[in-house]
């Protein structure tokens, strides 16, 4: 029962939020005429012409970017975490990082568009630098939260540096590292949206700008139950590896 509610309770908020995005839009839908908000209905009725191979190819290379964003800025963001931890720097790494965090996102996209011109290198940095602050300050609060008495007792029984890294920083970073990854997957497609309006000519960021400048509105609110779906596709996918691989680590007790 308890692995259940360790997969679904995450789950549960992105589901909820995406059925209140339907509820919204059937009741906008109501009142404002199709060309504006299409209904539900008749955009799913449609969904064969709005999912054709130019979607599908667009759709393709931004699951590519948030990946490759999302790979590095989890990456980079837990090594500088721990690093800044075990160097005892944490604070002067945490107000360089928010920094960057706090930079406009559309600035910065601007500004990767001019050093790398059209293509996916701006979206992909654009995700890195706005992702990885969040992730290496949440690794390194993690770890100077750990239990210091227990870490004594691992030395009191002549524990190693590999028994403390195993039996105290693993069990204290595994849940940090489900939410950063959770947290990281979103926050790189929202960004890579941002990043795809900026500095790209495919995507799926990109394919919303179009169909915003020609009012294609149920493209658009075709797009968006896209991407809300991938949100919660992404919930399933993270928890359901986690409480395969780490289910022993993720229990509050």
């Amino acid at each position: 029962m308890k692995h259940l509610k360790i997969f679904f309770k995450p789950v549960r908020s992105s589901l909820i939020a995406f059925f209140l995005f339907l509820a919204l839009w059937s009741l906008l839908s109501a009142f404002f005429e199709p060309y504006i908000v299409p209904s539900p209905p008749a955009v799913i009725k449609n969904i064969s012409v709005l999912c054709d191979a130019v979607f599908r190819e667009n759709f393709r290379i931004s699951l590519g970017r948030i990946l490759a964003g999302f790979c590095v800025s989890f990456g980079l963001g837990t090594g500088i975490g721990v690093l800044s931890y075990t160097l005892r720097i944490s604070a002067t790494v945490e107000t360089v990082l928010v920094l960057f965090q706090v930079m406009p996102g559309l600035i910065l996209g601007v500004i990767f568009l001019l050093i790398f011109g059209v293509g996916s290198a701006a979206p992909v940095c654009l995700i890195v630098t706005l992702s990885t602050p969040l992730i290496a300050i949440n690794t390194a609060n993690t770890l100077m939260k750990k239990n210091p008495f227990l870490e004594g007792v691992i030395r009191s029984f002549n524990g190693t540096f590999r028994h403390i890294l195993l039996d105290l920083y693993l069990p204290a970073l595994i849940p940090t590292m489900k939410t950063n990854t959770t947290m990281g997957l979103v926050m790189a497609l929202k960004i890579v949206l941002l990043g795809e309006f900026i500095a790209s000519e495919n995507g799926i960021g990109y394919l919303l700008n179009v169909s915003k400048i020609y009012f294609n509105m149920e493209a658009v609110f075709f797009y968006l139950f896209v991407i809300l779906l991938l949100i919660v596709g992404f919930q399933i996918v993270v928890n359901s590896l986690f409480v395969i691989f780490f289910e022993k680590y993720l229990y509050p007790d």
